[in-house]
């Protein structure tokens, strides 16, 4: 009961105060120099400088907005590094598929030219392509060289 009684008191008080608000002060010295006080100095003409707490880092304002907004930047461009990792790495593989397609035509034809050509049948035996097979097919290889070769 008594820790209630004190806080209910506390609580008022606080609420019933006067709002207290720092000032400060400024005026040129003997010296030519500027200085501040919090209080105004007797014989010296101090004037009284008027803070905006609203743009400063510690007091009210819109803190946290400029928090979340930077957060949200930051998101953003996390996202878009992301999205632009993603995209090199597509690139890259579609590179590789690129260049091994080439590889195996190059191969391919190097057979071709090189020899005859021949597949085998249902029973195991060598079917050999005929002349004009075989100039077919390297046409086709040289058009996929072409393609994939650049």
């Amino acid at each position: 009961m008594m820790p209630l009684v004190f806080f209910l008191v506390l609580f008022i008080g606080f609420f019933i105060s006067p709002p207290t608000f720092a000032e400060i002060y400024r005026w040129v010295d003997e010296n030519g120099k500027t200085q501040f006080s919090d209080r105004p100095i007797r014989g010296q003409n101090a004037n009284e400088v008027k803070v905006d707490t609203g743009k400063n880092s510690y007091g009210g304002g819109d803190v946290l907005s400029r928090q979340r907004d930077l957060l949200d930047r930051y998101k953003d461009q996390d996202k878009q590094s992301a999205k632009a990792e993603q995209l090199a790495k597509a690139e890259e593989e579609k590179n590789k598929k690129i260049q091994t397609a080439c590889l195996n035509a190059k191969d391919k034809l190097l057979n071709f030219e090189r020899s005859l050509i021949y597949t085998l049948d249902d029973q195991g035996e060598r079917v050999y392509y005929s002349e004009e097979k075989r100039e077919q097919r390297i046409e086709e290889l040289r058009q996929s060289i072409a393609k994939y070769c650049q």
